[in-house]
């Protein structure tokens, strides 16, 4: 599913009123998946995006009277008849789509997915799609079913990206992951490299060192841990904490020798499932030396984690390219 915190945070700073654009039901082959967002002002799309780029303008324009009435359109596409000539041209796409178009209201359910990614909950959430009760939320306990004419989404936290070293190779990692929505804290152990002014994307930078334990450091199920710190005694006892901690996904930086040496002199030894969720090298092989490229490869091989998938070309699978496959780990 689309990250949603980038649309809250952009309804948070609008000063003009705002139209929320969601694909609610798909048929077929679609671009995008439900869940897609696309923002709009009374100028046009302002951020995010529905299909290939070929739906976008004419959602805006049947949507218009959302902005004077504010009651919320169920737009239907067939782009599986002739039409696709004209909606589907270069889109790839063979599908039929449904778009619930609402106004942006203060408070509400997007308060309350708000409040939940804030407290690191998750959330499920029951969208009418019925004309009784079009736009309406239901909040759903875990495992709750749901009626028929219903689209439910599950909201989850971001991902919470801790990365340990906070030398040169770790800003690009910081950028990027700020661009896959993640949050981003950078720890080190020297004041002089543990600053704001070199990390400015990181939502946190910390010094500490691991004598000072996790305390600082709150981690989750849906926490990654990426040890870079370059010096053997402080990536083993980085270690030595994040192993038995509850974080999903912990990528050690270095030589596959060097990471087994720092497992083997852990006071106690791993349990399977902490092993499936060590990655020693970290990252997927990319074939790039470059701190970017790095950066690149530890980013792939997290998302792969992250999806549940064997990260592969994927001209060579076998399944769907969209699914609701998810990782044990990291959910």
């Amino acid at each position: 599913m689309t990250s949603v915190q980038p649309f809250l945070e952009a309804i948070r700073t609008a000063t003009s009123p705002l139209l929320l654009a969601t694909l609610v039901r798909v048929e077929g082959s679609s671009y995008r998946q439900p869940g897609a967002r696309l923002l709009m002002d009374e100028s046009g799309p302002i951020f995010g995006s529905l299909s290939g780029g070929c739906l976008e303008a004419d959602v805006f324009a049947k949507a218009q009277g959302c902005f004077l009435d504010g009651q919320p359109r169920l737009l239907r596409y067939d782009l599986r008849t002739d039409l696709d000539l004209i909606w589907g041209t270069g889109s790839g796409c063979a599908g039929a789509a449904e778009i619930l178009v609402e106004r942006v209201v203060e408070g509400g359910w997007l308060r309350k997915v708000e409040c939940a990614l804030a407290a690191r909950k998750t959330l499920r959430l029951a969208t009418g799609l019925d004309d009784g009760r079009l736009g309406e939320r239901f909040v759903l306990d875990a495992g709750e079913p749901w009626e028929f004419g219903s689209f439910v989404e599950t909201f989850q936290p971001p991902i919470a990206l801790w990365i340990f070293g906070a030398s040169e190779d770790a800003k690009p990692l910081t950028r990027m992951a700020k661009l896959l929505d993640m949050v981003v804290h950078v720890v080190d152990h020297r004041p002089a490299f543990a600053r704001v002014e070199r990390f400015p994307e990181a939502d946190s930078v910390q010094c500490l060192r691991p004598a000072s334990g996790l305390g600082g450091v709150p981690l989750d199920t849906r926490s990654a841990a990426v040890v870079m710190t370059h010096q053997y005694d402080l990536d083993s006892g980085w270690m030595r904490l994040l192993m038995p901690s509850a974080a999903g996904y912990v990528g050690l930086m270095g030589h596959r020798k060097r990471g087994q040496r720092i497992l083997d002199e852990l006071v106690d030894t791993p349990t399977e499932a902490q092993l499936r969720r060590f990655y020693s090298p970290v990252g997927l092989d990319l074939g790039s030396e470059a701190p970017e490229g790095i950066a690149l490869a530890i980013l792939a091989e997290l998302q792969a984690c992250h999806g549940g998938r064997q990260a592969q070309h994927l001209r060579e699978g076998r399944g769907a390219i969209h699914g609701p496959a998810l990782a044990d780990e990291l959910r």
